[in-house]
């Protein structure tokens, strides 16, 4: 029995945690990204593309540098052209967290 409330409280715990994430996700996404880029990761913005199909390295350049890396993801085609981001150096380490709340915003096709 004790071993299912501790199973029981660690699940819990984890849960809590994914949710505390998404939820920063969804923060740091709103507070940051949504003046270029849609409202909903899976459209295109007013200026920034759709970037619910960008994998963790190409997001993780981007706001870092407001560049795409040097080598792109196999399978990886940007959207636009335009060099138009700025660096958000601010986020670094806030990157996965916005990243995890865009993968859980795709939508199914």
């Amino acid at each position: 029995m004790l071993n299912l409330i501790s199973l029981f409280l660690f699940s819990t715990f984890i849960f809590a945690a994914d949710q505390a994430t998404l939820n920063k996700g969804r923060r740091l996404y709103f507070s940051n990204c949504i003046s270029c880029h849609n409202r909903d990761p899976n459209l295109r913005g007013a200026i920034g593309p759709e970037i619910v199909d960008a994998p963790l390295e190409v997001i993780t350049a981007k706001v870092m540098t407001g560049k795409y890396p040097h080598i792109l993801p196999d399978d990886f085609i940007p959207k636009r052209k335009t060099k138009l981001m700025r660096p958000i150096t601010k986020l670094k380490n806030d990157i996965p967290a916005i990243y995890v709340w865009v993968q859980s915003m795709k939508k199914k096709r």
